[in-house]
């Protein structure tokens, strides 16, 4: 019994480093400023995955109309420098994020008169969540949540924004809804899928609830078991992108 006690004192201090080094997995985003007007535009970074998604500043300021996002991977990460770059046609573009001087380098051509070196000053914040996708403000205490199923299924939702997304499949069509309810313990969306769908997550009893429709036989009501999981970030775009 004391051989037991003493093995399993022994592991405490691996399994607090083993923890420590999954909570401190490097996951951030930047709000950087550039142009004329100024733009805003993101990035979120994956360091430990070498992943970057890359949000593009909004054509028209005023209305946020024109964002775009791309994916893109970390090449080099030393002295508080994040090298990376973005497939795009027809080629790719390298950029440098300074930790250190919070700022966002997009390298100039030889010769500078056609494309001079551009350094924009950067913000550092929290993962932006999936939801801030082309939305104004940010998105500050996102719910996801991870159904069972045959594969890969999340809902995430902002009761404040009122904003809501649906993921089934890593490279499937994204879901966009609405929240149109809360509670305490439930909140309730309407999800615009094929057909509009009313959709409950119940907290306590961790569930996700699909509302039937009524004359409708192929869309019954229907329960899945969920938990709440770690918010869901623009991360999720890499996959889905890296690849096409």
């Amino acid at each position: 019994m004391k051989r037991l006690m003493g093995l399993a004192i022994a592991a405490i201090p691996f399994l607090m480093l083993s923890s420590a080094r999954v909570t401190a997995a490097e996951l951030f985003s930047v709000r950087c400023e550039g142009g004329a007007p100024v733009r805003p535009y993101f990035a979120t970074f994956d360091v430990d995955a070498k992943a970057v998604v890359f949000e593009t500043p909004p054509i028209d300021v005023e209305t946020n109309f024109g964002i775009n996002v791309h994916s893109g991977e970390i090449i080099s990460t030393s002295d508080g420098k994040i090298e990376f770059m973005l497939p795009v046609r027809p080629g790719r573009i390298d950029l440098i994020l300074d930790r250190n001087k919070k700022t966002m380098t997009w390298p100039g051509l030889d010769d500078p008169t056609f494309r001079p070196t551009l350094t924009h000053q950067c913000t550092v914040t929290p993962p932006r969540s999936i939801l801030s996708f082309r939305v104004r403000d940010p998105i500050q205490h996102p719910v996801s949540v991870r159904c069972e199923d045959a594969g890969y299924l999340y809902f995430t939702m902002d009761a404040a924004s009122k904003q809501a997304i649906f993921e089934r499949g890593k490279e499937g069509q994204l879901y966009r809804g609405e929240v149109t309810d809360v509670s305490s313990d439930e909140i309730a969306l309407v999800m615009n899928f094929d057909v509009p769908r009313r959709v409950v997550w119940n907290k306590s009893r961790q569930t996700i609830t699909f509302e039937g429709i009524e004359g409708d036989v192929s869309r019954p009501r229907g329960v899945m078991q969920c938990e709440e999981v770690a918010p869901r970030t623009m991360i999720v775009y890499h996959a889905r992108l890296w690849r096409r």
